[in-house]
């Protein structure tokens, strides 16, 4: 009889799973729609597991990713887009400037700038408490009756046609208004906005650059940053009510912000400030077209409308995990991790971990610690607008379900077959139509 050594063993279920999870890293459109059982047997059977396709540590457990999360000396945040993004990005980028110098023009924040996201400590800290003030809840609170009034005008856009496509004209419009109204963005920049936006994040979770995508990316980081260089140094001059003029005039220990930390900034709220936002909106009515009968006790009893975008946001976190580096030889889960190794926090592994959440694939409003998801993320890089995130599903769903006696899948719509789109770290919805009947 043939020996078999463990390292043998070891190595063949470390294949199986890695052979499993490249449906999910190489974008698969079945493995996007839902990727959680390929998390499940990672968590399982190799819960920080190394993964060619990324070059990095897929972390999937919950436990393994508070321990990360809570140490960002150990494990940096200076890539926050992975080894591979970043490798084909400068190689895509220099290649592309080679070709077209002119690309390279213009006003952007120098290239040794590391704000919020990829910021460590002590920066980040100082980053924190200066922008968490434009973020509190009750700020936050202030914004609803505008964010209200948006979600109906919305609707009253839609609501007697008796049929919406709820991506484009819901999700979409009405946390990149609130965004853009709270950075001072004039109405009919808006189209503008939005495309810097999805060519901001057009690359994140997808390692197939193209060099027409490199063009555009650099062309909308032109714009944007010439455009906000333009809105900070008016501020300066004349502060407004906006939240650039918070940035502009904010200190801490008789410090201010630099015009490249502004910028940097206001580059992660334009996408954490809208494309996180619609892909919550979108998941929570994909899950009520699924569940009529949720979607009838919600309208009935709006007070539980919390606790489902909660769940939501566990079950379908639009952001699915975040890169780390570590910066000393170390240990995650008993695995070894040396200096300069990368990791994938699995956001969206650890939220379905049996280990903290029971019936982790179900929706429950009222299971216990209903907020401590990882969709958010955890610890030092918790999501700064996250009041404004909860803020803005909340309403969303109250208005459609107030406004709205029926809703349903528009003829022809699987919802088992949505398309999604290509990114591992972005969860989001192309499109969804839905047949609507107006209430009253």
């Amino acid at each position: 009889m043939a020996h078999v050594s463990m390292g043998d063993v070891t190595n063949a279920v470390n294949r199986g799973v890695v052979e499993e999870l490249g449906s999910v890293f190489g974008l698969e459109p079945e493995a996007l729609r839902c990727p959680y059982p390929h998390f499940e047997r990672a968590r399982a059977e190799r819960p920080v597991v190394f993964v060619p396709d990324i070059e990095c540590w897929l972390v999937t457990r919950y436990a393994d990713i508070v321990q990360v999360a809570r140490d960002p000396h150990t494990f940096s945040s200076l890539v926050p887009t992975g080894p591979v993004l970043a490798r084909q990005q400068l190689e895509g980028v220099m290649a592309l400037l080679t070709d077209e110098p002119e690309l390279g023009a213009g006003a952007r924040p120098s290239a040794g700038t590391r704000v919020l996201i990829n910021a460590n400590p002590p920066e980040h800290g100082r980053q924190r408490r200066l922008v968490n003030r434009a973020f509190t809840p009750p700020k936050v609170k202030v914004l609803e009756p505008r964010i209200r009034e948006v979600a109906h005008e919305l609707v009253d856009a839609f609501v007697a046609e008796g049929e919406a496509e709820i991506v484009s004209g819901y999700a979409v419009p009405l946390p990149l208004t609130i965004i853009a109204e709270c950075l001072g963005v004039a109405d009919d920049d808006l189209p503008k906005f939005k495309r810097w936006s999805d060519d901001l994040t057009g690359l994140i979770g997808n390692h197939s650059m193209s060099r027409e995508q490199t063009r555009s990316l650099l062309l909308s980081q032109r714009e944007f940053f010439l455009y906000f260089g333009e809105r900070v140094a008016e501020r300066r001059a004349e502060p407004r009510q906006d939240l650039i003029s918070d940035l502009v005039e904010a200190e801490i220990d008789e410090v201010p912000l630099t015009d490249d930390e502004i910028l940097g900034m206001l580059s992660q709220f334009l996408v954490a400030g809208n494309e996180t936002t619609t892909k919550l909106i979108a998941s929570a009515v994909r899950i009520l077209l699924e569940q009529p009968d949720r979607a009838a006790s919600l309208r009935q009893d709006p007070s539980g409308i919390p606790a489902f975008v909660e769940e939501v946001l566990r079950l379908e976190p639009p952001v699915q995990g975040l890169y780390r580096t570590a910066t000393t030889d170390t240990e995650v889960g008993g695995v070894p991790i040396k200096a300069g190794e990368h990791l994938l926090l699995m956001y969206a592994a650890g939220n379905r971990d049996a280990e903290r959440f029971a019936a982790p694939d179900c929706v429950d409003p009222d299971r216990p610690g209903l907020m401590s998801h990882l969709s958010f993320g955890h610890g030092e890089h918790f999501c700064v607008g996250s009041a404004l995130a909860r803020a803005e599903g909340r309403i969303a769903i109250e208005v459609l379900l107030e406004r709205l006696a029926d809703l349903r899948p528009a003829g022809g719509v699987d919802l088992a077959r949505l398309e999604y789109e290509p990114s591992y770290v972005l969860h989001g919805i192309k499109e969804l139509r839905v047949a609507v009947t107006p209430a009253g």
